[in-house]
């Protein structure tokens, strides 16, 4: 035989041998996933289940070849049966997702071959437990495994008492509008408004009827019970689903209505009130617009009421003053304008407080208190008449101490308190008193001068006369003697004033043209502080 032809005949016997070689490695191989459509009804018959923890598969049942590869990769296992499923049901990586990051069952169908095929996902502790079973033709129904079947019961279980055990309103309406379900205070509410049967019937009452098609959102509505009580919800409506089912929540607005209804009544309240004080008031809002105002400001301002109406800024409320000459004008007026529309500058305490002298003759007493929540009330107080009052007061004071230094004779003036109000100094030096003055009350004094002048009724009388003991005809002057303890005659003389006050007017006899005896020449009233007014007659 030829070199070529052995050669050839090596050729053909080393290709069969090959040939014969991988036939055997792969019919001794482990033999790949079985294709699902031609095993499903033999293998499904019974569920098979997987038990990850962590991503690692820690457990499943036997006959999971049609599933996973052989040998099953513990590592890869969770992520290739989402591969394998996701060819039988929709939504299958999804599920998986949420069921191991937030824990959330699921239930998914799908069909294969002639079988429909059930995915079942729950959580037990740190284990995730996923069922995969198909259900019977023969009987139409399913089998799955009882450990996946409890714990799906366990979460419906959950869910049907957090449903029925929230005070929110909650129930479903198909397409048409019909309740088809609805939790326990849905229920409650239907039986106060529909009475006890209004469950027992079908379709269940519907206590906020709308129109079909009606769009998702927010609304208010009402409902009246059978005793013709009036309570308000607010009604969350969402979008329908791929069934035409929509989810509808209520919230009771009662103690909404309620605080809004108060705080309404406390407004008008506090608007009745303010329309009757004297004291202007302005109230700005936390973006220093005016939110509310009173006549009075309208009258002391001299501003229009459709202005304020406008609600101006703060600034433009000064600004506006500024023009009626109803503010003092300062050297810089913006600086002082913005200073003071920022009260929380002023000082520590925020509040702002001044003494207005408008150019018009009129004071204004100007407070600002800033709020909590950003808001600033201005109050203005037409001050004038006390101003005036005070001027008056004050120049009556310095008349009569002006009047008391120009007598000749020793004078002290007393209050119906008793109170001394004036002295000269002419009764400092006769009666030996300090530069300080006198004891503040006459009881004081009288004490002082039983030291300084020998004992003489005139002290009770004094008594008498401040006590009010001496009736409207025994108000007139008198004189009397008084000695002191060197022996010095000394003329008191005494005038009551028609108001309680008492003036004493102390004289040595021993000088010239002295007259003890009381005077019939007319009196002149000398104010004194405060309300009364003392007599003091002409020397």
């Amino acid at each position: 035989m030829s070199s070529t032809a052995l050669t050839i005949l090596a050729l053909l016997g080393g290709s069969i041998a090959g040939v014969l070689s991988l036939t055997l490695v792969l019919w001794l191989a482990p033999r790949a996933r079985h294709d699902l459509r031609a095993a499903a009804h033999e293998t499904l018959a019974e569920p098979r289940h997987f038990t990850f923890r962590d991503g690692y598969l820690i457990e499943n049942s036997e006959n999971v070849g049609f599933l996973l590869s052989t040998p099953i990769d513990h590592l890869k296992a969770w992520s290739e049966l989402i591969d394998v499923l996701g060819d039988i049901a929709d939504g299958v990586e999804q599920a998986f997702r949420d069921l191991r990051d937030a824990g959330r069952s699921f239930r998914l169908d799908g069909v294969l071959g002639r079988d429909r095929i059930s995915i079942m996902g729950v959580r037990q502790d740190e284990d995730i437990r996923i069922t995969v079973s198909a259900s019977e033709t023969a009987q139409t129904t399913l089998r799955v495994d009882l450990a996946s079947l409890e714990a799906l019961q366990a979460d419906t279980d959950l869910l049907t008492r957090s449903s029925d055990t929230t005070p929110t309103l909650s129930w479903v309406v198909d397409g048409t509008g019909r309740v088809i379900w609805a939790n326990a205070a849905y229920c409650t509410l239907a039986e106060r408004c529909a009475g006890p049967d209004a469950l027992r019937g079908w379709p269940m009452v519907s206590l906020f009827p709308e129109q079909a098609g009606a769009p998702a959102g927010v609304t208010r509505r009402q409902v009246i019970d059978s005793k013709g009580e009036t309570s308000w919800y607010e009604i969350t409506s969402q979008p329908a689903d791929p069934s035409g089912m929509r989810h509808v929540h209520a919230i009771s607005l009662d103690a909404v209505i309620a605080a809004e209804d108060n705080l309404r009544t406390f407004i008008q309240t506090l608007t009745k009130t303010f329309a009757y004080l004297p004291t202007g008031l302005a109230i700005f809002d936390r973006e220093k617009s005016l939110a509310m105002f009173n006549p009075a400001l309208m009258d002391m301002t001299g501003l229009d009421a459709s202005w304020l109406s406008r609600r101006p800024k703060l600034t433009d409320f000064f600004d506006a003053l500024r023009d009626h000459r109803k503010l003092p004008e300062p050297r810089d007026y913006k600086a002082w304008r913005d200073g003071l529309s920022d009260l929380s500058r002023v000082d520590a305490g925020g509040t702002y407080r001044e003494t207005w002298t408008l150019p018009t003759g009129q004071t204004y007493c100007v407070t600002g208190r800033p709020q909590a929540d950003g808001a600033v009330a201005l109050m203005l107080e037409d001050i004038s008449a006390d101003v005036h009052a005070s001027r008056a007061h004050r120049d009556e004071r310095d008349a009569l101490r002006a009047a008391l230094s120009a007598a000749d004779e020793a004078i002290i003036v007393f209050s119906a308190s008793g109170t001394c109000v004036g002295v000269n100094d002419q009764a400092r030096d006769l009666l030996k008193l300090s530069q300080d003055g006198i004891p503040d009350t006459l009881d004081a004094c009288l004490v002082a001068w039983r030291d300084l002048f020998r004992p003489s009724p005139a002290w009770g009388d004094l008594r008498g006369v401040v006590a009010g003991d001496l009736q409207d005809g025994d108000l007139v002057d008198w004189t009397e003697t008084l000695v002191d303890h060197d022996g010095r005659t000394i003329t008191l003389r005494v005038i009551p004033g028609k108001t309680g006050g008492l003036t004493l007017c102390f004289r040595p006899t021993d000088l010239p043209n002295q007259d003890t005896a009381p005077t019939d020449r007319p009196a002149t009233t000398i104010a004194a502080p405060g309300t009364e007014r003392v007599e003091q007659a002409v020397l």
